[in-house]
């Protein structure tokens, strides 16, 4: 087997990343006029042959934090969330991140993964911020 197969079989086998991470600055932006639509965005990237069951934990500044909002990234797969990240919570209630309320995000799964998030801005310029979370390297 060649270093690129390997590669492959491992990240199948084992997964790649980390089963924590962490997003301090979550903000949605408001809705604007025009082509681009104003977003935040978390990235999962899953390179494992096993489903990643995925919980999302939101930290307010301002309230409890809303703990274990669900959804699951397929093996091999990619997903791009749109916040608010869910439509329920983990105990069913409707969920929703209000406009510019300051949020940060943790990323919990059961297999390794890689995060991302992303957030476009329109108003009052066009900016688009992305960057990677920070991962718990004890996991």
């Amino acid at each position: 087997m060649n270093a690129r197969d390997e590669r492959i079989f491992r990240d199948q086998s084992n997964g790649y990343g980390a089963t924590t991470w962490y997003f301090p600055d979550g903000d949605l932006p408001p809705a604007a006029d025009g082509d681009w639509e104003p977003h935040e965005a978390l990235m999962i990237l899953n390179v494992s042959d096993k489903p990643a069951n995925i919980r999302l934990d939101i930290f307010w500044s301002n309230q409890p934090p809303t703990l274990g909002l669900a959804t699951i990234v397929e093996p091999e797969r990619v997903v791009s969330l749109r916040a608010p990240y869910a439509e329920i919570d983990a105990d069913g209630n409707p969920f929703t991140i209000p406009i510019r309320t300051q949020y940060a995000l943790r990323v919990r799964s059961d297999v390794p993964i890689i995060c991302q998030y992303g957030r476009l801005e329109l108003v009052p310029s066009f900016a688009l911020y992305t960057t990677m979370g920070f991962s718990d390297r004890e996991d």
